[in-house]
């Protein structure tokens, strides 16, 4: 959901900042070098005010690629193909509800890394309007990690299969997760 901490378009350059990072962590680097270094320079900081000082610069050099604003899906597409390539895919949402599951564990089991998934839902202004959730494990339901571990906001979300299901399904079921 929308959080009043944020402009437009922040909560979602923190959630790809957050993925992105969280994929460097696991071995995947960037291709955009400042992108590269921001992760590099979050992995050094020795202390937690150096290290959301770093995250906060990596955010600021991922919305600049995003654009002012709130970002588009192409923009988001266009932002994970230019760091990725095709070591990057959003077949998490084809087919069946089922094939669906199967996949996003298959993934989980397999790779281990968080994944991005864009839901609609109603926001605080009462707009319904998508969202992006960074989805950290899928059990008994999807635990989706906080977009931004940067700050003090505890933003860790759980959501029953069913309800992210449908959710998801409002946005035809967009996804990114990393398949090397």
């Amino acid at each position: 959901m929308a959080d009043p901490l944020y402009g437009p378009g922040d909560l979602t350059a923190a959630t790809l900042t957050t993925w992105i990072f969280q994929l460097f962590a696991a071995g995947a680097r960037p291709a955009e070098a400042a992108i590269a270094a921001g992760c590099e320079a979050v992995d050094a900081a020795q202390d937690a005010e150096t290290g959301d000082a770093a995250g906060l610069e990596l955010m600021r050099a991922v919305q600049a690629l995003l654009g002012e604003g709130e970002p588009t899906l192409e923009a988001v597409r266009e932002l994970i193909a230019a760091l990725y390539g095709d070591a990057v895919t959003g077949a998490l949402g084809a087919g069946t509800r089922e094939e669906r599951v199967a996949a996003i564990r298959s993934h989980q089991f397999n790779h281990g890394t968080p994944w991005l998934a864009r839901i609609w839902e109603r926001q605080e202004s009462g707009a319904v309007a998508p969202s992006w959730l960074l989805v950290e494990r899928a059990s008994e339901a999807i635990y989706a990690m906080d977009p931004n571990p940067w700050n003090d906001v505890d933003e860790d979300r759980v959501l029953p299969w069913g309800d992210f299901q449908v959710l998801w399904e409002l946005d035809a079921c967009t996804s990114f997760a990393l398949q090397a």
